[in-house]
């Protein structure tokens, strides 16, 4: 019997030999990783280097006159955290409880740092330019507007690819976003 190094061994060198004559016919190969992530019921993926860290949500202290989706502040290696929920603020809905599954994506800014709050952190995905379904955006995902421009195929489901830093820079940019006109 063959042990599971020997296989996993084997289906690294199968796929370096599949990368190389891919790449002498359609130029280098490109990869990046993702992280699956899923706000309320839906899933979309992050590309891991939008995202500086992933941390338990602690400590939060609420901020009057703000939006619903707006979390509060915390506190995070010495900066200030804008923390915004996400299932709030792209799906109109509150969080009745916090699982432990909860986790805040740390995302740097131009000038501040925010924090994502996320429902659940699903893996981290390696998507090589030669095996992923990339798509565009599907009429009926209104709710991600503005914030993901195509989809992927991860586990036989075509999910989002979000845009975490253009939320951000939009947050910064233009303030507190209107979101009458991305939810409708």
């Amino acid at each position: 019997m063959t042990s599971p190094y020997e296989l996993l061994t084997g289906l690294a060198l199968l796929r370096e030999k599949k990368r190389q004559n891919s790449a002498a016919q359609q130029g280098p190969l490109e990869a990046w990783t993702g992280l699956v992530v899923r706000i309320g019921r839906s899933h979309c993926v992050i590309r891991q280097d939008e995202v500086d860290e992933v941390i338990a949500p602690s400590g939060l202290t609420k901020v009057l006159g703000m939006p619903p989706w707006m979390l509060g502040i915390g506190y995070f290696r010495g900066q200030l955290l804008n923390v915004i929920d996400a299932q709030t603020f792209f799906f109109g809905q509150r969080h009745p409880v916090i699982s432990p599954a909860t986790r805040i994506l740390v995302i740097q800014g131009y000038e501040e740092w925010f924090g994502l709050r996320i429902d659940e952190l699903g893996g981290i995905r390696h998507i090589w330019s030669d095996s992923a379904s990339i798509t565009l955006i599907s009429e009926d995902m209104v709710q991600w507007q503005g914030y993901a421009e195509q989809c992927i195929e991860v586990e036989n489901e075509i999910i989002p690819m979000l845009l975490v830093k253009r939320l951000i820079y939009s947050f910064e940019q233009r303030g507190i976003p209107n979101r009458d006109t991305v939810n409708s």
